[in-house]
């Protein structure tokens, strides 16, 4: 007669208690088998992108609370907050010494932590949303990163404890990823079943960590330190929990490799996956500040120079995605005819481009700094803040993660035509009726140097250009985007990890806001997530017989 498997479901106490219930029965062929929810934890923590956390006022109150500043719940309600808002209200609003983080925004319906919570008795909605806020849930964009939480918890801790044997597995997505390819690229290969095993063998509770994206990030990377330590430490009261797992979007990559690298929290850390990151830099910066943010999202970010320029000049985390040195020389052009400039010459874009005072092409106008300042009666000391962050927290900012990376890096970029991106910016001399065929004018003498007649904010400026002993208006007008990217980061600075890292992969369909969205970057973070499993140490490693397995 053949043995009769029963399985007894764990109930988890929140204690943190394993218990197995069973009722007595007669005695029969059958067993009883239990699976054992592992104890050993690896808290994974996702990092977002620059504007993806919330920001409050540490000024303003509403009511007896701090005034939301920054609150990305939801389309609707971030445009209502900040479409109609001009430059002076963004400067005053959106200031990194007068605001910080904001923890309470919206969490994802019908999310709940799946691994290292409590199922009995079984958890009420407050208790639910206590611990996803605890998680940090709460200080990330819903708009942009609420479903993918989600889709993340359920996907690392999916384990169905009432089946038996691996069938407790079999309807996740990691034995899928045993027969898929995530990408055709080197390094990628299907997960194998000791790899897919061993990650069944951990929980993996989903966190998030957001930063004050205006302040330096440096600044961010401190906290993100901190929140290490605090959840490392909390897992250990129960568990047994040694190091994390970093899981990046855009500007959250250099948040955590200064983490990583600067802070010396590799031990800490046993793996990175970054998604979009701007490893160099973007040009998209400069072409956004001196043009404003295109498209929809132009409407809430600001979509002319002055209101771009009025926070990006006292920022430094977003003034830290220009490019840096790394990101080469000869990305900023002016085209006039046949003449042709390109800048940094010197590997410098911080004395060539940033802070060139006066000039047309220079990232800012000194004009633009303060609108809280019409009169321009600060205007030299507004400057002078900006050249200081530029020389300051900037540069040093670039220089300390230059080339670093953890050791256990994957990262993967977008590489479509559909999504060009400004690699290079260029500022190009249109034909009016006075030139007729540009490739017949004569080069300028003083191109960089002209006087500005009139400057659209939006990427188009009449200049007072002269020519030997002629001189006219002419209109010089931003390019559009032309490199294959994510609409943000160039190819150039998205695969520029490659060689440094274990893998970095570029897909094609890759928008920049979205990039935790479509199901190929996700699956490609959960296999990266699992080959990065594979590099516990003990105490988190188990040993079979004495050995640890392989």
């Amino acid at each position: 007669m053949a043995t009769i498997k029963r399985i007894i479901p764990p109930r988890i106490l929140k204690s943190g208690v394993v218990e197995y219930h069973s009722v007595t029965s007669p005695p029969d062929d059958s067993i009883a088998m239990c699976h054992k929810v592992p104890d050993r934890i690896i808290p994974v923590i996702f990092v977002p992108g620059v504007m993806g956390s919330n920001l409050q006022s540490t000024v303003e109150k509403k009511g007896d609370e701090p005034e939301p500043v920054w609150v990305v719940n939801s389309t609707l309600g971030v445009a209502l907050s900040w479409a109609f808002q001009g430059a002076e209200t963004r400067k005053k609003l959106l200031d990194p010494a007068k605001t910080e983080l904001y923890r309470a925004g919206d969490l994802p319906a019908d999310a709940a932590p799946r691994g290292v919570f409590h199922t009995h008795p079984a958890p009420t909605q407050e208790e639910i949303d206590q611990e996803l806020r605890r998680r940090g849930w709460g200080e990330v964009s819903h708009l942009s990163y609420g479903p993918w939480l989600k889709w993340l918890e359920e996907s690392l801790n999916d384990a169905d404890y009432s089946k038996s044997g691996m069938e407790y597995a079999s309807s996740g997505l990691r034995p899928r990823l045993m027969k898929e390819l995530v990408a055709n690229a080197p390094g990628i290969e299907p997960l194998t079943f000791d790899e897919v095993g061993l990650s069944y063998r951990y929980q993996f509770p989903v966190h998030a960590v957001g930063y004050n994206w205006l302040q330096s990030n440096s600044d961010s990377a401190i906290r993100l330190e901190a929140k290490i330590d605090e959840f490392i430490a909390y897992y250990n009261r129960t568990y047994v929990c040694q190091n994390v797992i970093l899981v990046t979007h855009s500007m959250g990559g250099l948040v955590a490799r200064f983490c990583t690298e600067e802070l010396a929290q590799r031990d800490k850390v046993l793996g990175v996956v970054h998604g979009v990151m701007p490893a160099t830099g973007a040009a998209t910066a400069y072409k956004r500040v001196k043009a404003g943010v295109e498209g929809v999202a132009g409407i809430v970010v600001g979509d002319d120079a002055a209101k771009v320029t009025a926070v990006f000049a006292q920022a430094p985390g977003p003034l830290q995605l220009l490019p840096s040195r790394e990101y080469g020389n000869g990305w900023l052009k002016i085209k006039n005819g046949d003449q042709r400039i390109s800048l940094p010459l010197h590997n410098d874009p911080y004395g060539e481009i940033y802070t060139v005072r006066g000039k047309w092409w220079g990232l800012i106008d000194d004009k633009l700094i303060n609108p809280m300042d019409p009169e321009r009666k600060t205007v030299e000391s507004d400057w002078n803040r900006f050249k200081n962050l530029i020389n300051g927290p900037v540069r040093k900012f670039h220089d300390a993660i230059a080339h670093r990376y953890h050791p256990v890096t994957y990262a993967f970029y977008g590489d479509d035509k559909a999504h060009s991106t400004w690699g290079d910016v260029l500022w190009e001399r249109k034909p009016t009726l006075a030139t007729g065929k540009l490739n017949f004018v004569k080069p300028s003498e003083d191109i960089q140097s002209s006087r500005v007649l009139h400057d659209s904010g939006q990427g188009q400026q009449v200049l007072w250009l002269k020519t030997g002993n002629t001189a006219m208006p002419s209109v010089f007008t931003l390019a559009e985007a032309n490199e294959h990217g994510d609409g943000t980061v160039p190819i150039r600075s998205g695969k520029a990890p490659q060689g440094k890292v274990r893998v970095c992969v570029g897909y094609p369909g890759v928008e920049h806001e979205g990039a935790y969205k479509e199901e190929k970057q996700r699956l490609f973070t959960l296999w990266s997530i699992v080959k990065i499993a594979q590099q516990v140490k003990p105490p988190l490693r188990y040993e079979i017989d004495g050995d640890c397995p392989p």
